[in-house]
């Protein structure tokens, strides 16, 4: 028996009719309620929701067919009641209007009380299944607003100068196939993606938190945006399906080098605008979306642009430029580009560009996912993440060490040849070694930069023999790195048994102190060396002209060690970085 809270709705103008079904369905203990003609019986509908609706045909002030079409209308918005036809009118043509106006099931007068029973139990079964399925889609939107409340915190909450980056973020669906990403790097650089997964909602947002921990655990390693690039397009190649990808913008923008680095692989174009709202520079797309093939592009290099203090750059997704108003009218790159110029002079970008869109497109539905990120290319070195150490410390923390003959408690060693330096990051690699050893610490962050300087140095201006004054014009970057890229691929041809082989060695050595460390770094390469005294002059005349747009690295690591200098004609570099620990400082 079905329990008492199963509501029929019964319309019908015989009252006799009406009278011989209530008693028939009250016997098996459904609730009723009656209506004499369509237009009530549609009413009664929308105020008593019932489980299940017995509908005449021919009945004054609105039909049966008539008021089936517009409960049948109202019922996918919350209750999807079966609705069976009893007519005396067993025609053909009967049934297939029946069918049409929306019934779920027809029964023809005369017919006896065990028949239409058992239609009812035949109705009640879809009622039940109904019902099943409306708990499951309610279960089932609780548990994807919880998925996305908890993707968003995973991705978007841990995003590195949240108050600094301008961002929208306006999904189609309850989970955007859009992803916003931030982080920063040890060195100080400031790493950021966009990316457009292939179309919208849950299945297109599944590739969203392997990329973020990739792009995140990556570059907190100290990894290069090409190294990131590279690695998210392999992982997405294995992990999605073939007709899934991930239009992508990455930046990477260096404060000391005053230089963005930055590649498009599918996105619209992105955007460098400068202070007064002109457009410096356009990133079209270079490459294919991620996962689409097995490994990037060889032939496809980053875009290496000259950044100056109040530049924004300026990423977007086709949800922006495809978004259409009520005439079907796209709103179109040139309207994008005439509202981040508003943006740049009031102030707030991404406020402009979504006021623009609201006015453009009003009440008409969104079709895609909505994202843009506005990233300042300036002010993102805070000098005081810059621990110099002072001499007093450092007279301290030596005399202590003589005092104490403290003993050599590691050593770590690394010679690269020819190809390996081509393809090999090393830094990522001795910085995981000295966490594993050492444990993680802030220290490492100077250590970090200490260490990719030198080794920088080493393979460009000695294995590579580049000249860093290539690098004092804004296009003298893009020059120096399409050259550094030429001499780097020149690596490979090296043969085996050349006189002259190609190698950088990283020799480190760890001393334990009572109040922290003592770490000593020795860097050779195998260049022919340089007149170091004269290199350094003529860097630091240009520095302090601000003429120089090199040879800011190699200051930033003569501020951090305790002793830097050069030996065997400069093709040997010997660094010394003392810290104290931080309970110390505390």
């Amino acid at each position: 028996m079905p329990s008492s809270k199963n509501l029929v709705l019964i319309v019908d103008d015989s009252k006799v009719q009406c009278k011989v079904l209530s008693a028939l369905l009250e016997e098996d203990n459904y609730r009723v309620i009656v209506a004499n003609d369509g237009a009530t019986g549609v009413e009664m509908f929308i105020t008593h929701q019932p489980d299940l609706v017995l509908m005449d045909v021919n009945m004054p002030i609105m039909n049966g067919y008539e008021a089936t079409r517009r409960i049948k209308a109202m019922s996918g918005v919350g209750n999807l009641a079966p609705l069976m036809f009893i007519t005396s009118m067993g025609s053909d043509e009967s049934f297939i209007n029946c069918v049409e106006a929306g019934g779920d099931s027809i029964l023809v007068r005369p017919f006896s009380s065990a028949v239409f029973k058992a239609k009812i139990k035949a109705l009640q079964r879809i009622s039940d299944l109904v019902e099943q399925v409306k708990s499951l889609q309610h279960e089932q939107k609780n548990d994807a607003e919880l998925a996305e409340k908890m993707m968003s915190e995973v991705i978007e909450s841990r995003n590195y100068g949240l108050d600094r980056i301008g961002v929208i973020k306006k999904p189609a669906a309850l989970f955007s196939g859009d992803i916003q990403l931030s982080a920063l790097s040890p060195n100080g650089n400031i790493h950021v993606l966009l990316g457009d997964f292939t179309g919208h909602g849950l299945r297109s947002s599944i590739g969203a938190i392997p990329i973020t921990e990739t792009f995140r655990v990556m570059t907190k390693k100290g990894f290069s945006i090409s190294d990131i690039i590279m690695q998210i397009n392999s992982q997405l190649y294995t992990l999605l399906p073939g007709d899934l990808f991930f239009a992508a913008g990455f930046a990477c923008i260096s404060e000391h080098e005053k230089s963005a680095y930055v590649l498009n692989a599918g996105l619209p174009d992105a955007y460098l605008f400068n202070e007064q709202a002109d457009i410096k520079h356009q990133f079209s797309s270079k490459h294919p979306p991620l996962g689409i093939l097995p490994e990037i592009l060889s032939d496809v290099q980053l875009d290496i642009i000259n950044i100056h203090p109040h530049d924004r750059l300026v990423f977007l997704t086709d949800g922006i430029i495809e978004a259409r108003n009520q005439e079907g009218e796209y709103f179109g790159s040139q309207r994008f580009e005439t509202a981040v110029k508003e943006g740049v002079i009031e102030g707030d970008i991404a406020k402009n560009i979504q006021k623009k869109l609201a006015d453009f497109c009003k009440n008409t539905e969104q079709e895609d996912d909505i994202s843009l990120v506005d990233i300042p290319c300036c002010s993102w070195i805070n000098n005081n993440d810059i621990t110099v150490i002072s001499s007093n410390l450092s007279d301290e923390l030596s005399e202590l060490d003589n005092s104490l003959s403290i003993p050599l408690a590691w050593s770590y060693h690394l010679h690269l040849t020819g190809k390996l330096l081509k393809n090999t990051n090393p830094i990522p690699l001795v910085m995981n070694q000295i966490n594993d050893l050492e444990g993680a610490g802030e220290h490492w962050q100077s250590l970090y930069t200490i260490l990719t300087e030198l080794f920088v140095n080493a393979l460009d201006h000695g294995v590579l023999k580049l000249d860093s004054a290539l690098k004092n014009s804004p296009e003298g970057f893009s020059s120096y790195f399409n050259e550094r890229t030429q001499r780097l691929n020149l690596l490979q041809e090296n043969k085996q048994g050349n006189a002259h082989e190609d190698f950088v060695r990283i020799s480190l050595q760890y001393y334990p102190l009572f109040q922290g460390g003592k770490m000593l770094i020795k860097i050779k390469d195998s260049g022919v060396g340089f007149n170091v005294l004269k290199v350094i002059k003529t860097n630091s005349q240009l520095l302090n002209t601000g003429m120089s747009l090199s040879g800011r690295g190699i200051n930033i690591v003569d501020q951090l060690c305790d002793t830097l200098e050069y030996q065997e004609d400069g093709t040997l570099v010997i660094a010394s970085y003392i810290w104290r620990n931080k309970q110390v400082l505390d």
